[in-house]
């Protein structure tokens, strides 16, 4: 029942805000703090407007930036999922897009929040910054990339990563994965399911890049906050307004993990 009321408040939540506020790019004042959204596949555009909703109604001020990097009619999924070629041409038109900012907006704080498959565009496009450090915060929530993905050369881009993880997330991160491919094109569970570990055979400094990544396991704590632990879950309003400001400033008010090795 828990469940059926979670997808129901987030339905009627996104067509409420998408009627009363559209898909605007840019909200808010970018210049002193931004937070660049990237929705997973399908183009719907759900979790950045809720993730919108939520700070409105938090009362921040935070800027936001909403980077649609999907492909055609919105809703249809699998172009998005398998194109792997065109992915990586949106991952560095990203990167391009974060430079552009950064360069107009010299003191501005900036952070990237991506779900699902977007948690692999951005992790591409971070990959692509080449070691510029200009990313404060980085959130992939549910990401649908492979676990043993090696995230080093991203992770030398950003201050800190926060892994949004649930094993709940069984059927689109668990037996979707599996049949039709993570982002990456690895077929398994994904690490939005059961976490990432650090590959072998990779660099140091990648190694060490580890660090700077914490995973944020679902609990059943999070009924209180609507989440019962699904894939859209993590985008549901009452967690994000309880806990995003906290992940953003980097002292999450959930417990955390490092990531393990494989």
């Amino acid at each position: 029942m828990g469940v059926f009321v979670e997808r129901i408040r987030l339905v009627t939540a996104y067509a409420d805000e998408r009627a009363r506020f559209g898909l605007p790019e840019v909200t808010g004042a970018v210049d002193r703090e931004a937070l660049f959204l990237l929705d997973g596949v399908g183009g719907l555009q759900v979790a950045p407007l809720i993730v919108r909703r939520a700070l409105r109604k938090e009362g921040d001020e935070l800027g936001t930036v909403l980077f649609t990097w999907q492909y055609g009619l919105v809703g249809e999924i699998w172009t998005d999922l398998m194109w792997l070629r065109r992915n990586r041409v949106m991952s560095a038109r990203l990167a391009r897009k974060l430079l552009t900012f950064r360069r107009a907006h010299p003191r501005s704080v900036m952070h990237l929040m991506a779900f699902s498959g977007g948690a692999g565009i951005a992790t591409f496009a971070c990959e692509q910054l080449r070691g510029r450090r200009i990313i404060d915060t980085l959130i992939l929530a549910c990401p649908a990339l492979s676990p043993t993905y090696n995230l080093g050369p991203a992770l030398r881009a950003v201050q800190r990563c926060y892994a949004l993880i649930s094993r709940r997330d069984i059927w689109i991160l668990g037996l979707g994965t599996r049949i039709f491919g993570t982002i990456d094109r690895r077929y398994l569970a994904a690490a939005g399911k059961v976490g990432f570990r650090i590959p072998t055979g990779i660099p140091p400094e990648d190694v060490r890049a580890y660090e700077r990544v914490s995973e944020i396991p679902w609990s059943p704590t999070l009924r209180r906050d609507g989440h019962y632990g699904g894939h859209t879950s993590w985008a549901g309003e009452a967690f994000l307004r309880r806990h995003l400001p906290d992940m953003l400033r980097g002292e999450p008010n959930l417990p955390v993990r490092k990531v393990r090795p494989v």
